[in-house]
């Protein structure tokens, strides 16, 4: 089989199988909808079964396509050459520190360049250690059950919001602010070591060129994680904790058969 078949078999089969995972998870959210909306007792194993049986098709085509297609790539693998990504800022740093020589460099460049290390270290150290005193205490909070009432349990999932939101804000903020100076401190620490000679007296062929498309993936992030605490603070004033508790609880015990 030439190189040029196997190519044109991979497309197809790849457009083939985004059909028929679309196609099943759009009946497995409909399927999802259906229970949700079929009465006051939707989790049983019955309704969950009944509407189920409906998408296993899709869901087998699935499957059965993902081993399949695993097998193919092993035994005629694609060899498609993948486009060239920019480099990450770690990578060109240590492109520059292995190619450049900071023994023979001014005294006050090797100062700026370890300072700019040195300040890396103390704000992940310091972004740990307020990620491991929050986790603290909130597995002391949450694992006192007197802070918990089974007649009043959104009551008591929004008191626990109002005090363990306070210690998530501090965390998430301060490693945000450490991404955001990392990222800066890097770009400072590439520009001083682009000022330091060259071990073989030579300018070094390094790609200093980082990932432009880096800062949109960051945005999106921020606006997703924005949009996540947004959605998960509404449902905990509009009393969604209870239900979902509620349902949860009957997904384990009828439908799964935990219990």
């Amino acid at each position: 089989m030439t190189k040029e078949m196997i190519h044109k078999i991979h497309r197809i089969y790849n457009k083939v199988l985004s059909v028929v995972i679309v196609i099943a998870g759009i009946c497995l959210i409909t399927a999802c909808l259906g229970i949700y909306q079929s009465g006051d007792q939707p989790y049983s194993r019955e309704a969950v079964a009944a509407a189920f049986s409906g998408i296993a098709f899709w869901v087998y085509l699935c499957l059965i396509m993902i081993v399949l297609g695993f097998l193919f790539e092993l035994l005629s693998p694609s060899e498609v050459a993948r486009p060239k990504t920019p480099k990450a800022y770690l990578h060109i740093i240590n492109q520059l520190q292995s190619k450049k020589d900071l023994t023979a460099c001014d005294e006050s460049l090797r100062n700026a360049i370890e300072a700019e290390q040195k300040s890396r270290r103390i704000h992940r150290t310091v972004s740990m250690i307020i990620l491991g005193i929050s986790s603290v205490m909130f597995l002391i909070y949450a694992l006192n059950g007197a802070h918990f009432h089974q007649s009043e349990i959104n009551a008591s999932m929004i008191q626990a919001m109002y005090r363990l939101i306070p210690c998530l804000a501090v965390t998430v903020g301060y490693a945000v602010f450490t991404a955001y100076h990392n990222r800066k401190s890097m770009e400072k620490e590439i520009e001083l070591l682009k000022q330091a000679p060259a071990k073989d007296g030579k300018a070094p062929s390094v790609d200093t060129t980082a990932d432009a498309s880096d800062k949109k993936i960051q945005i999106f992030r921020a606006a997703f994680l924005c949009i996540g605490l947004f959605l998960l603070v509404y449902g905990f004033i509009s009393g969604g904790t209870a239900d979902v508790l509620t349902k949860a609880i009957n997904i384990c015990t009828e439908c799964i058969g935990l219990g």
